[in-house]
C-alpha cells in the first residue's frame, strides 16, 4: 500500500468513534456510516484507505448494514476488507444491500480469505419471503467485488414458490462502468450478478442454485465485456409450472435502443441440472454485436433438452442495431437429450461465424434461422455428432425453416462447412476433451484437434 494509506478496523459490538487501529480497538458501524467519517483528514476514510471488518456482524431483518459516503480514485481505491472469519449475517438483508456502494467510485470490497455475506432465515420454508441483496453497487464507477461468498439470500425448495424476483441478487451493478466481479461464490439467490456498464468483467466465480448467473440488459450502448473462467451450474431449484423464472447461465440483451457492442465470453463451464425452464446456457438476445464466444464447455444431462448457445435477434431491424459480428470458436457444446434443443442456434445474425466447435445437439447440432448473413470465415471446421445415424434424428442441421440430416446436403444449402465432419458420440467426446485453449483462433489442421493458427483479433471498442 502507499505510504499514505490509512487503516481502520470496524466491528459490530464497538461503540468507539476514535482509535480503530486493530480489531481490539475497532470503530463502530455507526462511525463507518456517518458521512463525517469520510474525507481527507487523518481520521477519515479517503483514497487508499483500507477498512477492515472484524468478526460477525448480526443484522436485524431488512437492515442495510454498511453505506459508503465517499470515493477513491483510479489506482487509489478505498478497500473494505473482510478479516479472516468475518461475516455479515441477518435473517435477510435489505434490498439496498448488506453493503451499499451506490453512486460512488473506486471502492473495492474484498472478502479476503473466507468472507461471507448471508441471509439465515429467508426462503420457502423459512420465516421470511423478502427481496434482498448482498451488495448494491449501482452507478459505481471503477468498483470491484472479489474473494467473497454471498449465500442463502433466498433458499427456494418448492416449484410453486413465486415469492421473490430478480431483485434478490448477490451483486447488483446497474450502470456501473469499469465494474469487476472476481472470485466470488454466489448460491441460492434469484439472479447472481446484474451488471450492464462499459468494461464489465466477471471472472473465476462459482454461481449455482440461481435463476440467472449473469443478467445484463443495458438501457443504452455499452461494450468491452469480459466474462471468463466461471462455473455456472444447477439452476433446477428455480423451475416453476408456468416458467415464471426462466433460467440462463449468461443472459445479455439489448432492447429499446440499448445494445452491447463488444465483448468476450470464454473458458466458462456450464454443467449440472439446469432444470426444465432453461432458455440457454448462453443467451445473447436482440442488439448484441461483436461478442465472441470461445473455449466454453457445456455438459447437459441426457434427461434435459436445451439450447447451449443461442444468438437471438427477433428481426433484422432492431432499434439498437442489428445483431452483427458475433462468433463461436473452439467451444465443446452438448445440448442434452434429443427431443428438442441445439448446440448452437443462431437467429437473425449478420456476419456470423462458427468455427472449430465440437457440437452434440439435442435435436440439431446447429441451426441458422431468420435471415442474416455469414462472415467471410463463415461456418466451417466443426465436428458434429451424427444424430441421424445414432438415433434417427432428421433435424441434425437447421437452415432457414428447414431441417437436414445429411452433411453433403447441409453444405449445399448453407454454402458452409466444407471442411467439417460428422462423427459418433464417442468420437465427439474425444474431440471435446482437446478442444479448449486460451485464445480464440482461426482453425488450422485436423478438425477439432489443432488450433495453432494466428489468433483472431477481438475488437473491444467501447461505444
Amino acid at each position: 500500500m502507499p505510504a499514505s494509506a490509512k487503516l481502520f478496523y470496524v466491528a459490530q459490538n464497538s461503540t468507539r468513534t476514535t482509535g480503530g487501529t486493530s480489531c481490539a480497538t475497532a470503530l463502530s458501524v455507526a462511525w463507518f456510516n456517518n458521512p463525517l467519517s469520510w474525507g481527507s483528514a487523518s481520521n477519515q476514510i479517503s483514497p487508499d484507505t483500507v477498512v477492515h471488518l472484524c468478526g460477525t456482524f448480526r443484522g436485524t431483518p431488512g437492515q442495510q448494514l454498511l453505506k459508503a459516503h465517499g470515493s477513491g480514485w483510479a489506482g487509489h481505491p478505498i478497500t473494505i476488507k473482510f478479516e479472516t472469519g468475518a461475516n455479515l449475517s441477518a435473517p435477510y438483508w435489505s434490498n439496498q444491500g448488506a453493503i451499499n456502494i451506490e453512486r460512488v467510485s473506486y471502492i473495492t470490497i474484498d472478502g479476503g480469505v473466507n468472507g461471507v455475506i448471508q441471509n439465515t432465515d429467508n426462503g420457502t420454508t423459512r420465516h421470511y419471503h423478502q427481496q434482498s441483496k448482498g451488495i448494491r453497487a449501482a452507478f459505481c464507477t471503477g468498483c470491484t467485488v472479489k474473494n467473497l461468498t454471498i449465500q442463502n439470500l433466498y433458499v427456494r425448495t418448492s416449484p410453486t414458490d413465486l415469492s421473490v424476483s430478480q431483485e434478490t441478487t448477490c451483486v447488483y451493478g446497474h450502470e456501473s462502468n469499469y465494474f469487476t466481479v472476481s472470485h466470488i461464490t454466489c448460491h441460492d439467490a434469484v439472479w447472481a450478478v446484474i451488471a450492464d456498464g462499459n468494461r464489465f468483467t466477471l471472472d473465476t466465480s462459482n454461481l449455482y442454485r440461481v435463476d440467472h448467473g449473469l443478467a445484463s440488459g443495458p438501457a443504452h450502448q455499452v461494450g468491452g465485456y469480459s466474462i471468463h473462467h466461471n462455473h455456472f451450474h444447477d439452476t433446477a431449484n428455480w423451475d416453476s409450472p408456468n416458467n415464471y423464472y426462466h433460467h440462463d447461465g449468461i443472459h445479455m440483451w439489448g432492447k429499446n435502443g440499448g445494445a452491447i457492442t463488444s465483448g468476450s465470453i470464454y473458458n466458462n463451464t456450464f454443467d449440472g441440472d439446469f432444470g426444465v425452464n432453461i432458455t440457454a446456457h448462453i443467451f445473447l438476445q436482440d442488439s448484441i454485436r461483436n461478442v465472441h464466444v470461445y473455449n466454453n464447455t457445456t455438459r447437459t444431462p441426457a434427461y434435459r433438452n436445451m439450447i447451449s448457445v443461442w444468438f437471438y435477434a427477433p428481426s433484422t431491424s432492431l432499434p439498437g442495431g442489428n445483431a452483427t459480428g458475433n462468433s463461436a470458436y473452439n467451444n465443446s457444446l452438448n445440448a442434452g437429450g434429443h427431443k428438442s434443443g441445439s448446440a448452437i442456434y443462431a437467429t437473425g445474425q449478420f456476419q456470423f461465424t462458427a468455427v472449430n466447435n465440437v457440437l452434440s445437439g439435442g435435436s440439431s447440432n446447429i441451426s441458422i434461422q431468420g435471415g442474416g448473413t455469414r462472415s467471410s470465415t463463415g461456418v466451417n471446421h466443426n465436428v458434429y455428432r451424427d444424430l441421424f445415424a445414432e438415433i434417427g434424428d432428421l433435424n441434425v442441421f437447421g437452415f432457414q425453416g428447414k431441417s437436414y440430416h445429411a452433411l453433403p446436403i447441409w453444405r449445399t444449402v448453407c454454402h458452409c462447412d466444407a471442411s467439417s465432419t460428422v462423427v459418433t458420440s464417442a468420437q465427439t467426446t474425444a474431440f471435446s476433451a482437446t478442444n479448449t485453449v486460451d485464445a480464440p483462433t482461426v482453425y488450422s489442421g485436423t478438425v477439432g484437434l489443432t488450433r495453432t493458427a494466428a489468433a483472431e483479433a477481438v475488437s473491444e471498442t467501447v461505444s
